[in-house]
């Protein structure tokens, strides 16, 4: 297998690394940039591709790692090519986007097979990702006649890995923002109420570490609904009411994201902890008022 790269940031060489660490014969690197081609290369080897052409052509399997927006415009200039005689697999590592958006390349060339990998990891700088990656988790979609490469590259490097459809790709996406970027805003939310507490923020964060910490190990060895605990789960209303009471009085605009919040709480708190319909009635009042 011959590997090359289609991009030279944070991710190419990151996951280039990754590779050759395992093994893989990484040919080099394309892209706009130079010397971002020259940077990857000292830290994974290959070579620096002039021209796009010279990559695919040199390469068995090509991984486009540039930004989502600039996916298309790859695809355009993969599809300028002269037809291509060599079976090729061209794999797309955005988690937004199914394999859908490389289909002309397999209009013009036939004998390329299109896939996405996508890491569930955030690449903050090499080093860490690299390291990282020996835990992340992959998703695989795109054409069947091939997938077998794409597993049995995961197995060599030891990952684990789920196959899903291309229409199933956004919902997929989505859940990984809601873990990954919500948690930072719900997190954001806490400490802006330590705040309006007068409490330091870089304290309070430090302060609610093992919290956080904690509801993720139980979340892990328990499950979401036995893992949920406070006093919606234990159905304590005049505590959630003077929650609110607080907040109007000095975050008012906090309010809303909290009810809502509290909303979807309270229905997963009634799977396993809260079965007294009044307090659930109760709660659910307690979310509808001041609503439109």
């Amino acid at each position: 297998m011959k590997v090359g790269f289609i991009g030279a940031g944070k991710v190419g060489k990151s996951f280039g690394k990754y590779l050759s660490n395992n093994g893989f014969n990484i040919q080099g690197y394309y892209s706009r940039s130079i010397e971002s081609s020259k940077i990857s290369t000292e830290i994974v080897g290959g070579h620096v591709f002039v021209n796009l052409e010279e990559l695919v052509k040199a390469s068995t399997v090509v991984f486009i790692t540039t930004p989502d927006d600039v996916i298309p415009l790859i695809v355009e200039e993969i599809c300028k090519l002269k037809e291509l005689q060599e079976e090729k697999l061209f794999i797309h590592m955005s988690g937004a986007h199914s394999s859908n958006i490389l289909n002309d390349i397999k209009v013009k060339h036939k004998n390329s097979y299109l896939y996405s990998l996508h890491p569930l990891q955030a690449f903050a700088d090499v080093v860490t990702a690299v390291e990282d990656l020996k835990n992340t988790v992959f998703s695989i979609e795109g054409d069947e006649e091939q997938l077998s490469v794409l597993t049995k590259l995961m197995e060599t490097c030891g990952n684990d890995f789920f196959i899903i459809q291309g229409e199933d790709k956004a919902l997929y996406h989505s859940a990984a923002c809601v873990v990954s970027n919500y948690l930072v805003t719900l997190i954001d939310l806490g400490l802006r109420l330590f705040e309006a507490s007068n409490i330091d923020s870089q304290k309070g964060f430090n302060a609610l570490s093992p919290l956080i910490l904690g509801s993720l190990n139980n979340i892990k060895k328990l499950g979401t609904a036995e893992a949920l605990t406070g006093p919606i789960a234990r159905g304590d209303i005049n505590t959630i009411k003077n929650h609110l009471s607080r907040m109007e009085e000095k975050v008012p605009h906090l309010m809303e994201l909290y009810k809502v919040l509290g909303e979807e709480t309270t229905k997963l708190a009634t799977v396993k902890k809260l079965n007294n319909q009044e307090n659930i009635d109760s709660l659910n009042q307690l979310w509808k008022e001041g609503k439109l």
